[in-house]
């Protein structure tokens, strides 16, 4: 089987490819020229130069193939409405279109437990083991999620349409070694100081680790009970937010503790000034505070796992003491904290 990537020299998407090579699959990947695609070709898969602002090179890059693994999207919690209805949402239509044109038979779309998180000035997302028929939010504080609400939906809308079958997957808190994104960020502003809990309770999390995620996308992309559906998929484990922040954290070479505890609605009013400035100065720098980590931070959020289990015989298979001990060992071979430090982006 041939199975097209989008996202694949990300940190999800990277360990998806190694699992589809593992496999057995042929894959193809679209990559930007100015993408890292040394482990790609490593991996002997075919590379397909586009990006997701470029329709026409969507068009073609599913021009043959039997499953659309449709992972890569902007993700960012600063930016114009304009530009991630253009990057999550028409890349997405344009993706599905062309996979009913080119006769793929299975489209798998990566959607975010966060499209049902729900927050404002007066209250905080207590989401406690919901599974997947809780409802959307009625109105996101963000571009983002309102974009990845938009797409989820419009890849459910096309299940079935001239044979083509879709499924979406939401993770949540995805982590483990080979994290370049979130993790030197949290570990710089836990260096800096600057990581505080905000609002009240215990915040719990059900975090995925990124093998577990790749492993759930092979399920999703054979199982036949998966077309239509959504899926929850994540370790299995409830925990503190604030100790998984730490166990990754201490495994990185930083020794955090989380200190006090910013009421939610002071740290959600700082954001949404911070940000109205922001928006006034045109500034394309994302202020030191927004609404959607606020949002992270203080609200408490667990996802059953349960339809996955039943439906695609899902199971965890890397557990939250090994995946540390992974991450550990992989901060180590970077050359410690300030190596991973260095992956932090500067905009």
């Amino acid at each position: 089987m041939k199975a097209i990537v989008t996202g694949g020299t990300g940190f999800i998407g990277g360990k998806l490819v190694e699992a589809l090579v593992d496999k057995g699959f042929e894959v193809r990947c679209l990559v930007r020229k100015t993408s890292n695609i040394s482990r790609l070709k490593e991996l002997g898969v075919e590379l397909f130069y586009g990006d997701l602002g470029d329709l026409e090179a969507l068009r073609n890059l599913v021009a043959t193939g039997d499953v659309v693994f449709h992972l890569a999207a902007l993700v960012t919690d600063w930016g114009e409405a304009d530009t991630f209805y253009k990057y999550n949402v028409l890349a997405a239509k344009e993706l599905l279109e062309s996979s009913i044109t080119h006769g793929i038979k299975r489209f798998v779309y990566m959607s975010s437990s966060t499209v049902v998180w729900k927050s404002d000035f007066w209250n905080i997302h207590k989401l406690i083991d919901i599974d997947e028929t809780y409802p959307y939010t009625e109105k996101h504080n963000d571009h983002y999620n309102a974009s990845k609400t938009q797409a989820e939906k419009l890849v459910l809308k096309y299940n079935g349409n001239e044979g083509l079958e879709t499924t979406v997957v939401r993770p949540s808190n995805v982590w483990g070694a080979g994290d370049t994104v979130i993790l030197p960020r949290v570990a710089m502003a836990a260096k800096k100081g600057i990581l505080y809990p905000m609002g009240s309770g215990e915040r719990f999390v059900t975090p995925c680790h990124v093998k577990n995620l790749a492993n759930s996308l092979l399920l999703l992309a054979e199982n036949n009970k998966a077309p239509g559906n959504i899926y929850f998929i994540n370790d299995g484990v409830k925990i503190r937010y604030m100790d998984f922040l730490k166990k990754q954290l201490n495994a990185s070479g930083i020794d955090w503790t989380p200190g006090f505890s910013i009421p939610y609605k002071f740290a959600y009013a700082v954001a949404a000034s911070l940000e109205v400035i922001f928006k006034l100065i045109k500034s394309k720098k994302p202020p030191v505070l927004t609404k959607m980590a606020v949002a992270a931070l203080s609200g408490t959020r667990s996802y059953s796992i349960k339809k996955a289990r039943t439906d695609l015989g899902y199971e965890p298979s890397v557990n939250m003491d090994d995946g540390i001990e992974e991450l550990r060992e992989w901060v180590a071979q970077l050359g410690g904290t300030d190596e991973l430090l260095k992956y932090v982006v500067k905009v």
